[in-house]
């Protein structure tokens, strides 16, 4: 993996500076800006994030073990929360462990890899647009946890518009490579439920014990999202019947099939059976010179 990268995105409403830096010390230059975003590319740094920040020894050690679920700890001077970002590749799907921490006007977010789904939060920062500059670090969080979530979208989408087709296929052609591809839709809309379905309990626990940490506007933002998230896995329940739907379509197309083929060669089968019969009765003992002189 390439060297770990430091990003900060210091912003007051009238003042922005984007920079990157080399250690995490450096970023305590930027802390009299009312919201100071630090994004780390890689997992790294996290003693220096552990001495300078004082955050939690378990927060550390959870970020460290790959297989560490979403969760959120909420502490008497900041926020971790650990969730993952899904990404559609080539055959199917990959989540990626990304950690947020909120502590006074610090957000620090860190990813094992360089790219997410946060432009669009960096171009309004940028460029002053929305509401970002003038809201405080509890937002910028707010928007980061949404942006995640916003993310899984397109993907349920794109899994939508993939059964339509299998279905069309389905119905016409109901091969085996169909149910494979069927199955493997199932396998993408229970990995999607598996990694949303903790953030359920995460904004839950945001909204009712990190009250301190949010302004009131904020934690109806919380309070949206939480909602947003259940819509979601609403939208998930959908999917994953309408693909267990598709296997029994399937399995019905595939017994119509057999059924008409037993039917033709039920007809077939009618057809020679006088033939059978006769042929079974007298066998190959015609004489065809008596037969057509009439003649004993």
């Amino acid at each position: 993996m390439d060297e770990a990268k430091i990003t900060v995105f210091a912003y007051s409403e009238d003042k922005f500076e984007e920079k990157r830096v080399k250690t995490v010390k450096d970023v305590l230059k930027y802390k009299d800006y009312k919201v100071v975003w630090v994004n780390i590319d890689g997992i790294a740094y996290l003693q220096e994030l552990k001495e300078i920040f004082n955050f939690h020894e378990v927060a550390i050690k959870s970020i460290l073990r790959a297989k560490t679920r979403a969760r959120v700890s909420i502490l008497k001077d900041h926020i971790f929360v650990l969730l993952h970002q899904v990404y559609e590749l080539k055959g199917g799907l990959k989540k990626e462990r990304t950690a947020v921490f909120l502590k006074d006007n610090f957000v620090i977010t860190m990813q094992e890899r360089p790219g997410d789904v946060f432009n669009t939060i960096r171009e309004s920062i940028r460029h002053g647009e929305g509401i970002f500059r003038k809201k405080g670090a509890d937002y910028l969080l707010f928007a980061l946890l949404d942006a995640i979530v916003e993310n899984y979208v397109p993907i349920l989408e794109n899994i939508s518009s993939q059964m339509e087709i299998i279905e069309t296929k389905v119905l016409k052609d109901g091969d085996k490579e169909v149910l494979r591809k069927i199955h493997g839709i199932r396998r993408r809309i229970l990995f999607v439920r598996r990694t949303i379905f903790p953030l359920l309990e995460i904004f839950r626990r945001l909204r009712l014990e990190g009250k301190e940490f949010f302004s009131e506007e904020t934690q109806k933002y919380l309070e949206e999202l939480h909602e947003h998230v259940m819509e979601i896995l609403d939208i998930i329940e959908n999917h994953r019947e309408m693909a267990n739907g598709l296997i029994d379509i399937y399995y019905s197309t595939l017994s119509m099939k057999t059924n008409d083929i037993i039917r033709i060669l039920t007809v077939v089968s009618t057809i020679f059976m006088p033939l059978t019969f006769i042929t079974g009765i007298y066998g190959m003992n015609f004489n065809t010179h008596v037969s057509r002189s009439g003649q004993p």
